[in-house]
């Protein structure tokens, strides 16, 4: 009897420890000290406004750094451009077709927020911290976070201190940032620290740019370059009934209309990523201080690009390069092998979650459409995605007017279409272009016959990609 008793409780053990290795989160096979994981997301940071990226004008030593000593990625792009749906796709890693999350209300489902990257890697024994605009839906899931100071909506720059002091936002963060840091000195567990800025974004609606007044002087004597597209040559390039009444439209009239509010607020919208970058290098000197900087991997990127008055518009939405373009960069603190690299190969907004996910040696979900940038950074000559299908579906209103968009781009062409509401019949515009040529996106090639071919080419991708983002 007694043998039987111990049979059974060794099949119960055995069957317990079959079920804990199938549920258990898969870590690195190479037995390294899971790293500890800062996500820095800024609001409405173009590519092109980074020393790194070329920017000769814009000051930003701390975030150059952080290229210079990990991974940039000079062609990553969000496959919607809008705060809200974009930050919904970095969380879940899904196009918005499958998350479903278009506007500003809607909360993920308690299935989906569970595969979000921030609550799997709690799963599998992170500690997580979030920090700044939340900016999905109304309610932030705060309590599921060992450390929060996020806010819901677009918040405000205006802050003050704990003593009343005024502070401005960004600043307050990095305040913040370094106090999560100090918690975790004597924290056994990895920790993964989600920083989500405003800046730059507009302080209210329609807005204006609020730079900390540590920077005014900033900028100050600098003749800002326009964008080629900035020009009145291009103000009819989308056609009247796109134009007319668009909040894009109306915005460049509250911020570009004159070639001095031009200059004031492009010097106004630098000194706000300057105010990222002086945050950037706080937090660096945080993990220094606190012997953080050996096993750490940081991530910088945004959650769109933005307008600087190409064809006279301002804001984002539109499958422009300027408005879905953004920059990324992947910092391996734990070594110098891929410092200083670049990588040309289309990445994706939706490409984050997994790749965290990945440092981290946890099990990406199959719900995850984008795919794990380590692949990538250890080797370039990893088969990669070719093309990807661009998505921003609005219902517009009399008030408040912007043309839904879908499109392809691929590494050297784009195809995109904007229709009326959600009504991908009710066409009011296409775009196509040849990048390679037209980097600028000045020739739309969408009338010339000799380019009916292309556009045939580019719509079986467009049909396909759009079928594959559900």
């Amino acid at each position: 009897m007694g043998s039987k008793i111990v049979y059974f409780i060794m099949c119960a053990v055995l069957l317990f420890s079959c079920k804990f290795k199938r549920d258990a989160p898969v870590w690195n096979t190479s037995n390294e000290v899971r790293p500890n994981i800062i996500f820095l997301l800024c609001d409405d940071l173009r590519a092109d406004a980074l020393g790194y990226m070329g920017n000769t004008i814009i000051k930003t030593p701390h975030i150059d750094q952080l290229a210079e000593s990990g991974v940039r990625f000079n062609n990553a792009y969000v496959t919607t451009s809008i705060c809200a749906v974009s930050r919904a796709s970095i969380l879940s890693g899904q196009y918005a077709r499958r998350h479903d999350i278009w506007g500003f209300s809607k909360d993920f489902s308690q299935q989906q927020l569970a595969n979000t990257y921030p609550v799997l890697l709690k799963d599998a024994g992170y500690t997580i911290g979030f920090i700044g605009k939340y900016g999905v839906g109304h309610k932030a899931p705060k309590n599921i976070f060992d450390f929060w100071a996020g806010f819901n909506g677009q918040g405000t720059y205006r802050q003050k201190t704990d003593d009343g002091k005024p502070i401005h936002l960004t600043s307050k963060m990095a305040n913040q940032a370094i106090a999560f840091l100090d918690k975790q000195k004597n924290n056994t567990a990895p920790f993964c620290l989600s920083i989500s800025f405003k800046a730059p974004h507009v302080e209210g609606d329609p807005g204006y740019f609020l730079p900390d007044a540590q920077f005014d002087n900033l900028y100050k004597d600098d003749e800002m370059p326009l964008p080629l597209t900035a020009s009145k040559t291009y103000f009819n390039h989308f056609p009247e009934v796109f134009i007319k009444n668009n909040v894009a439209r109306n915005r460049w009239e509250d911020r570009f209309a004159s070639p001095s509010m031009q200059q004031e607020n492009i010097k106004k919208y630098y000194r706000l990523i300057s105010g990222i970058d002086q945050a950037v290098g706080k937090i660096m000197d945080g993990l220094k201080k606190n012997g953080q900087d050996k096993n750490t991997v940081i991530v910088f990127t945004s959650d769109n690009g933005f307008y600087l008055g190409e064809y006279g518009f301002a804001g984002k939405w539109y499958g422009s390069e300027p408005s879905i373009k953004v920059p990324l960069v992947i910092t391996d603190l734990r070594t110098k092998t891929h410092k200083n690299k670049s990588r040309d190969h289309t990445v994706l907004n939706i490409d984050i979650a997994p790749t965290l996910l990945g440092f981290a040696g946890v099990e990406i979900p199959k719900t995850m459409q984008g795919k794990n940038l380590m692949h990538l950074i250890k080797n370039p000559k990893t088969e990669w995605r070719k093309e990807f299908f661009y998505e921003h579906l609005w219902q517009s209103s009399p008030s408040y007017y912007i043309p839904s968009t879908e499109g392809i781009v691929s590494n050297s062409k784009k195809y995109m279409k904007y229709f009326k509401d959600r009504d991908t019949t009710a066409v009011i515009f296409e775009e196509l272009y040849d990048l390679d040529k037209d980097p600028n996106e000045k020739s739309n090639l969408i009338d010339i016959p000799e380019f009916t071919g292309l556009k045939n080419s580019m719509l079986k991708k467009y049909y396909r990609l759009k079928h594959e983002a559900k």
